[in-house]
Formats: C-alpha cells, sequence, structure tokens
C-alpha cells in the first residue's frame, strides 16, 4: 500500500512503534495534521487483548517522554493516544489477509484515475491485490492503488 505520510511521521514513526512494542502493543496508525495551534499526533494501538482507557493513558506518558527527548515537533501540538476503534484502518498489507472475513471498506485509485470506494467482505490478498466480496462478486483491487482502508462494524450482526 502507498498510504502517504506526513514528514513528522515518517521521522518517528520507528521510535513509537518500538516503545509501543517494548510494552505489549501493536502500532496500527501514526498520524500528524493540523495548523497552527490545532496540531495533533494521533497514536492509535492495539494489543491481543484489547485497549483501555488506562492503556492509553500510560502509553500518552511514556510516549510524551520518548517525544520530548526526540523534539520532532517544532512548537505546541497535541498527543492523542486511542485504540483503533470498531472501524480499526487497515495499514499494512498483512492487515487485509489479518483481517479476512470481516467487512471493510478500500478507497483506491482506480486506473483511469478516479477514485472510488468497495463496502465488503475482506477475503484477503493475492498476488498483490486485495480480494474484497461486494454483493456476492469479487473485486480485485491492486494494493499499489489502495489509499485509504478500514473495517466496517456490522452493527446488524449484533442486534440479535
Amino acid at each position: 500500500m502507498r498510504i502517504k505520510k506526513h514528514p513528522v511521521v515518517r521521522k518517528i514513526e520507528g521510535e513509537v512503534e518500538r516503545t509501543l512494542g517494548d510494552f505489549g502493543y501493536e502500532l496500527v496508525q501514526l498520524k500528524f495534521g493540523g495548523g497552527g495551534g490545532g496540531r495533533t499526533l494521533t497514536v492509535l494501538m492495539d494489543s491481543p487483548d484489547g485497549v483501555a482507557a488506562d492503556d492509553c493513558q500510560e502509553m500518552s506518558r511514556r510516549l510524551s517522554l520518548l517525544l520530548d527527548m526526540l523534539d520532532p515537533i517544532p512548537g505546541s501540538y497535541t498527543l492523542v493516544v486511542s485504540s483503533p476503534g470498531l472501524d480499526r484502518p487497515l495499514t499494512r498489507d498483512s492487515d487485509f489477509e489479518r483481517f479476512k472475513g470481516q467487512q471493510a471498506a478500500v478507497s483506491y485509485r482506480s486506473p483511469g484515475g478516479s477514485r472510488a470506494t468497495e463496502r465488503g467482505l475482506l477475503r484477503g490478498v493475492a498476488d498483490e491485490h486485495v480480494l474484497l466480496e461486494v454483493e456476492g462478486r469479487a473485486h480485485e483491487i491492486a494494493l499499489t492503488d489502495v489509499e485509504e482502508a478500514h473495517l466496517v462494524y456490522d452493527w446488524d450482526a449484533e442486534s440479535v
């Protein structure tokens, strides 16, 4: 996948990922954005046992110390540490295989250059393509064309 990353994210991603890993967490996504006093560094983390508010608070404290040491962002910004939530972003090629069998939305650039989004059942990855079943029909989307993807929580399945 070729997701564009802010220069700040490219600069600190490895250190943030290592720090989370040292405490048993996986870095799902790291985003930096906003302007002026509204700049935000967002860290989405997960673990096999899930992530509680206390986990986020503790990792926020630890990551603040790391970021103070690295000092990658001039000026002020807000650090947000959170779980990925029900609509977990799919940020690595391996995520498409890992979450096979779940509903997902995949946004991509079509060969003609227009942006499209498909929503369906994730069937994994084969030959550098995301496999998605949409209304009973198979769709293949080249990983190099994927711009963004996330799980889609099926609320109807829970209302039984």
